[in-house]
């Protein structure tokens, strides 16, 4: 339905559950959305682990690798609901087909910068930390908990594809190490497509370190919470790994 009211110079939204209009209709996106490059924004609630005890049926753990293999589709996932305005403009106004993966809205006492695709949320000199959307909420704690913020670098990804800023490069060549955190399975997401612009702009470095979704270890369903830390994506878990590389 939507691609019919695009077809006819319409700007429809569709919104559900992430999984619901990603993963289950995959296929429908690829040939009535992503091939004609009809301007579609599909908005999904409930990226990552978000649903929590309604279980993998709910979830969305690899919706941002199964839609950046569709063809014309920029990915979204806001760090911050600050950023979510100036998103939904930017959606406005770009042409084509655009996956929004929303979480549900947690606010941080601690300063919010203005809206990038990569931006810098702490600057430090040892360490590049790189997180992709709403899993910032627990990077951030576990980094004031370290009480070394001036060692870390952190940087907030709020879109896919993306390019390197050149204080990003600048970070990563003096660093030599970098920490990626995703709620999103390893294949397909923020660290595979980094790896392969690190390769392409040939930057080396010593140290890659990458944190993501695993699944289900125990095979048990709880909170939110309950599986970022089974996934070792709570915030005490990531200041441990923090501290071990620091």
């Amino acid at each position: 339905a939507a691609a019919g009211l695009a077809s006819s110079g319409l700007k429809p939204w569709i919104y559900s559950a992430a999984p619901f209009v990603t993963i289950k209709v995959v296929e429908e996106i690829q040939n009535d959305i992503c091939l004609p490059n009809h301007d579609v924004k599909i908005i999904g609630l409930g990226g990552g682990y978000d649903y929590g005890i309604a279980g993998p049926t709910h979830h969305a753990i690899n919706d941002i690798g199964i839609m950046l293999t569709l063809p014309n589709i920029k990915v979204y996932a806001p760090g911050f609901v600050e950023h979510l305005k100036t998103i939904i403009e930017r959606l406005h106004k770009e042409a084509g087909p655009a996956y929004l993966r929303l979480t549900k809205a947690e606010k941080l006492d601690t300063a919010i910068p203005a809206y990038a695709s990569l931006c810098r949320v702490l600057k430090g000199n040892k360490l590049v930390v790189i997180a992709l959307g709403s899993i910032i909420n627990r990077v951030i704690p576990a980094i004031l908990s370290l009480k070394k913020e001036e060692s870390i670098d952190l940087w907030l990804i709020s879109e896919i594809p993306f390019t390197l800023p050149s204080e990003l490069v600048a970070s990563l060549e003096r660093t030599k190490s970098v920490l990626v955190v995703e709620e999103h399975v390893k294949t397909g997401g923020l660290g595979h497509y980094l790896q392969h612009l690190l390769w392409e702009q040939n930057i080396k470095l010593k140290k890659f370190k990458h944190l993501h979704a695993k699944g289900y270890i125990s095979h048990r369903y709880g909170s939110r919470d309950f599986h970022l830390k089974e996934n070792r994506l709570d915030p005490e878990n990531l200041k441990k790994e923090l501290a071990a590389i620091l």
